[in-house]
């Protein structure tokens, strides 16, 4: 759960890399009093971003050894909400019989990474890496999910979009990822374009029972961006037309330019809506 910024240019060996203290909490309250306390402390868990980033000269003052608190763990429903713990691997959260609370997302977890990273990597670390090119913050914003932080000054909910604004609390510690199990929420993951763009498509309906729809775009370049979806009509092309049409003018992407991201972008969500409808049927 280690955040990649400002990497050195030259690539470093393992021997090159100077000693540092390792604090190996018992407790999610040790955790939490040991971000607190602790010199410059980086919490590790799967450690597939930390790795990279030693290698690019990322100093570590304290590492923050997670791996002893199963707490972290596990996928359960609690409270109306799949809950996710911010240790679980892809792995195990791909796996686990409570994600089949959320039609779709299972299929859509177990596409995250090559099987070296689904088994180490986990769900907190992947959105804390705050990559574009990772997907763990596409899914969880389509899914209207929020991601909720421990610190020495209490407890905070943020949502993806406040972490890729690097809105968490100072020394905080992710604990666990939420989803609101809405009625009829699924999900839908489209990787076809990749790695030029992905989407995600969540269908659910309110507490009036009307259909409610949620598309996130991103790709290499760019942050995931949400569109709320307007079904009151029923033809794909048309919605999905429109919610391209709603982008900003500003969502342009430098490698595929923003003719063919709004033309190949609105084909795949109308191919999502009717498989999601199909699948409903």
């Amino acid at each position: 759960m280690y955040e990649v910024a400002q990497a050195g240019l030259i690539a470093a060996s393992y021997r090159d890399v100077p000693p540092f203290p390792v604090i190996a909490p018992a407790s999610v309250e040790e955790a939490v009093a040991a971000m607190a306390d602790a010199e410059a402390p980086v919490p590790y868990a799967g450690g597939t971003d930390l790795c990279g980033a030693v290698r690019a000269g990322k100093p570590i003052g304290t590492l923050i050894w997670l791996k002893r608190l199963d707490e972290l763990g596990g996928v359960r429903t609690e409270g109306g909400a799949l809950s996710i713990g911010a240790l679980t691997t892809h792995a195990e959260g791909a796996a686990a019989e409570a994600t089949a609370a959320v039609p779709g997302l299972a299929e859509a977890w177990s596409k995250l990474g090559k099987m070296r990273i689904r088994l180490s990597g986990t769900a907190g670390g992947n959105l804390m890496a705050r990559h574009t090119r990772y997907e763990m913050s596409i899914l969880l914003t389509a899914l209207g999910g929020t991601a909720h932080f421990a610190s020495a000054g209490g407890e905070a909910e943020l949502t993806p979009a406040d972490i890729w604004d690097r809105a968490e609390p100072p020394r905080s510690l992710l604990t666990r990822l939420s989803i609101p199990l809405a009625a009829g929420l699924r999900l839908d993951y489209d990787r076809s374009l990749r790695p030029l763009m992905t989407q995600a498509l969540a269908l659910w309906r309110d507490s009036a029972g009307r259909a409610q729809g949620r598309a996130v775009i991103a790709t290499e370049y760019l942050r995931p961006f949400a569109i709320d979806l307007d079904l009151s009509g029923n033809d794909a092309k048309g919605i999905a037309a429109a919610a391209y049409d709603a982008l900003p003018d500003d969502f342009a992407d430098p490698a595929s330019g923003n003719a063919w991201l709004r033309r190949a972008g609105a084909a795949v969500l109308a191919r999502q809506l009717v498989r999601m409808e199909a699948a409903r049927a």
